[in-house]
């Protein structure tokens, strides 16, 4: 676990596509309602990191000249929290990253909980934003219960859930919890607008099945690793696992699950083969992927396995 202030993610400051999770967060502050620890459920990538540091900009730039717009949902990158929040500087604000196969370590859990007693120097209310909470394990989990059951008069607590993994059960029990989707047409919408605002070179064409965040992501290693939409799935699949042999960004890990579930969807639709030999085919592929990652097995012979389960297909 990582604890900070400072941004660790990417996001948009303008929002697009979440306005009215926006909305309901913004009523609730505003009439005291807000829950002390809010779960934001979400397949990863749809925004749900966006749409807190829209919130949290709101709530803290107040001042007339830099405050949130909150009319066209544009975060003011003049005003002063903004740039406190760049900064590392800001003490209402802590960022908590979980990570997969990462556990919280003690003194982490201490530290966290030294800040919460103390008061905030300015008397903000103070929020606590833990990304990836279910990569917590039991321990983690225990460690920070009495935490999230007792929070002081002025410490709310946002957890994300990327639902990458099972939630424990004694966390999701502990919070106001709220389901973040976006429909297809959303998804299109924001994934437009950065490509327009960005003046990104699509180089993708299954945009429609992927969140926001996936789309930015593997329309980026398409650009680095040099994946043209052309090249067929073996091809595509040699490229990303010698690039995470090199590099090991999990990234590249994920793209090649994502491509074979593409890949092999589009051959069942079109009726091609046999289809439990063609979920068979699917399933053996991605073993072979788990457990090169796994157990780190000769990157040649993955390489032969994969293709000789495709050219049967």
């Amino acid at each position: 676990m990582t604890i900070s202030s400072s941004l660790n993610q990417s996001y948009s400051t303008r929002l697009v596509g979440l306005d009215s999770y926006f909305i309901e967060m913004i009523n609730l502050y505003e009439a005291n309602k807000f829950p002390k620890v809010l779960l934001l459920n979400g397949k990863k990538g749809i925004g749900k990191f966006t749409l807190i540091m829209h919130f949290i900009n709101y709530v803290y730039s107040k001042s007339e000249a830099t405050k949130y717009n909150l009319k066209d949902k544009i975060i003011n990158i003049n005003s002063v929290f903004y740039n406190l929040l760049l900064n590392k500087t800001t003490p209402d604000v802590i960022f908590i990253q979980a990570e997969e196969n990462k556990n919280i370590k003690i003194e982490d859990i201490r530290s966290l909980k030294s800040i919460l007693f103390r008061s905030s120097l300015t008397n903000n209310p103070r929020f606590i934003i833990i990304d990836e909470i279910e990569f917590l394990n039991l321990n983690s989990v225990n460690a920070l219960l009495k935490t999230l059951e007792e929070p002081s008069t002025n410490n709310f607590f946002i957890l994300i859930n990327n639902q990458q993994a099972d939630l424990i059960e004694t966390i999701s029990s502990r919070c106001l919890k709220k389901n973040i989707f976006l429909n297809s047409k959303q998804k299109n919408e924001i994934i437009d607008y950065f490509i327009k605002d960005k003046e990104i070179d699509n180089l993708i064409n299954f945009k429609n099945d992927l969140s926001p965040g996936q789309f930015l992501k593997f329309n980026e290693i398409y650009l680095k690793y040099k994946i043209s939409e052309s090249d067929n799935i073996f091809i595509k699949l040699n490229i990303l696992i010698n690039g995470y042999k090199k590099d090991k960004n999990k990234s590249l890990i994920s793209m090649a699950y994502f491509l074979i579930d593409y890949f092999f969807f589009n051959k069942i639709k079109n009726n091609e083969n046999d289809i439990d030999f063609l979920l068979n085919t699917k399933s053996s592929i991605v073993r072979i992927i788990h457990d090169f990652v796994q157990f780190n097995l000769n990157i040649n012979s993955v390489i032969n396995l994969i293709r000789i389960k495709l050219s049967d297909v």
